[in-house]
């Protein structure tokens, strides 16, 4: 058995009494100290919610998309283009965007705000010292008593140390932190879902860019050959073969090839630009590979879409709204633990110098100390707490319902994300085909008219069906490799290290 604790009393105070008066001091800490061992919560526990089977199942319009496998799609989605340069510019993005940036500073501090709140389960201290100079009370009364006048003055020391602890007793400083916990999980969320719409737009970027630049080539390959049929109609006028309204119509139809040349650079530098800052450098700092680009990105093997399982897991925005619910759960517990009593246990030491000179502060009636427990209640007045824990609960159904919302949200924008890219794959399909019959008729055409067989007015109208192939067939390019970027962003990959 250990042996008995022996306190020392202070002067003048009977050893017996002090010995009792402390005892009993610790066996009410101590029973404190079990109390907050077995510290409760006043609140029902966190459960995440579980998504329904209709939430779980495959996408609908899985269907619709031409190559389409279950399988989950790979966190680096953009490494299936087999596309060096896109591989480079969105490591870039990755790296050096300022948005995220952004996003990684306010991870940190979610980071720093809970350790502080992790820092409420431990005893607050406090030390001080003060100095001061003049007559003190104690030198007064004794100079009254022996009738010598003033007192003289002096330096005073007062150093003292206090250390006070909240019992968590009612799981306040519990769910304190979780709450902190789950905001800090909530904000690298949302930083991962801002990880997937970076190296989306510069995906997009990138495929927007080359488009542009193709559409364009394609557009001066087509004012090429108006400028020709533009040119073949004038000496088929020359001799008198043809009317000069036939030569004005090829000349318009050209001139009108050439005033579509103008916005689609202008769309061309605009997609750079945006690139340029999404990699985070100056707009007029584009990148080679970029500049170059003349084809948008094309998948390499067969489109992985998942299932709705694999979307929940997946999509960040899911995630942060999941742990946004749970802090508020959590702060529903601080409002309720408010509704009852506070405990802190608390000790405070204080010294005294009674001779000006420091060396007194050994002294023991110069000690002053103190320990115990401090209860704090608001009863009978809890208008204001009641009003609270209202609050908070409200707060946690609305984080519940949002993140309902959320669920049916990313599950919409899948699906239609899905459906418009099998259907621009299906277009672009039959334009493909559409093209190649066009391009047929226009040699034909063009043929024919340099045998004489037919007049400028058949081949215009030829070259007018071809060129608007062309344009079509370069759009519609463009917007299938929107289209999969879009799906891929919807699907929520990208934000993975």
């Amino acid at each position: 058995m250990p042996a008995a604790p022996t306190f020392l009393s202070p002067p003048g105070i009977p050893a017996r009494r002090f010995a009792a008066h402390a005892r009993g001091l610790v066996a009410a800490s101590s029973v404190l100290l079990a109390a907050t061992l077995a510290a409760c919560s006043v609140t029902e526990p966190y459960r995440a919610p579980v998504a329904g089977a209709a939430e779980r199942a495959p996408f609908d319009a899985a269907v619709s998309v031409p190559q389409a496998v279950s399988a989950a799609p790979p966190d680096h989605w953009w490494q299936l283009y087999d596309d060096p340069a896109l591989d480079a510019l969105i490591r870039e993005a990755l790296a050096q965007n300022r948005d995220l940036g952004v996003a990684a500073a306010r991870v940190s501090r979610a980071r720093a705000m809970l350790a502080q709140a992790d820092a409420a389960r431990l005893p607050s201290t406090q030390a001080s010292f003060g100095v001061d100079y003049g007559q003190h009370e104690n030198d007064q009364i004794v100079a009254a008593a022996r009738d010598t006048g003033s007192a003289p003055s002096r330096f005073g020391w007062a150093p003292g140390f206090a250390l006070s602890w909240e019992i968590d007793f009612w799981g306040r400083v519990h769910h304190l932190v979780d709450a902190a916990h789950a905001d800090a999980d909530a904000q690298q969320a949302a930083s991962d879902a801002l990880r997937v719409s970076v190296a989306a737009e510069t995906a997009a970027a990138y495929a927007r860019a080359c488009a542009y630049a193709g559409r364009l080539d394609v557009a001066q390959r087509s004012l090429a050959i108006a400028e020709r049929i533009a040119s073949l109609t004038q000496r088929q006028q020359a001799l008198g073969l043809v009317s000069s309204m036939e030569l004005a119509r090829a000349r318009a139809f050209a001139d009108d090839t050439r005033a579509s040349l103008p916005a689609l650079d202008g769309e061309h530098r605009a997609a750079l630009y945006e690139l340029a800052v999404l990699l985070g450098r100056p707009p007029a700092d584009v990148p080679a590979a970029a500049q170059a680009c003349r084809q948008p990105p094309t998948l390499a093997q067969p489109f992985p879409v998942g299932d709705g399982a694999a979307l929940m897991r997946r999509r960040p925005d899911l995630r942060e709204a999941e742990r946004r619910l749970a802090a508020a759960h959590a702060r529903v517990g601080v409002a309720q633990a408010a509704l009852y009593p506070s405990i802190t246990l608390g000790g405070s030491v204080n010294w005294l110098s009674t001779t000006g000179h420091p060396a007194s502060l050994g002294n023991p009636y110069a000690l002053a100390w103190s320990v115990g427990p401090l209860i704090s209640w608001n009863f009978p007045n809890l208008a204001v707490n009641r009003a609270q824990l209202g609050a908070a609960r409200a707060d946690d159904a609305g984080a519940r319902a949002a993140f309902d919302a959320q669920i049916l949200r990313a599950l919409q924008e899948t699906e239609q994300a899905l459906v418009r890219y099998g259907a621009a794959w299906r277009e672009h399909d039959a334009l493909e085909t559409a093209r190649a019959g066009h391009a047929r008729a226009f040699a034909l055409a063009e043929r024919e008219f340099r045998a004489g067989a037919i007049d400028s007015l058949g081949v215009l109208d030829a070259e007018r069906s071809l060129i608007a192939a062309d344009a079509a067939l370069a759009q519609s390019a463009q917007q299938v490799a929107l289209d999969q970027v879009t799906v891929f962003k919807a699907l929520g990959g990208g934000w993975q290290p």
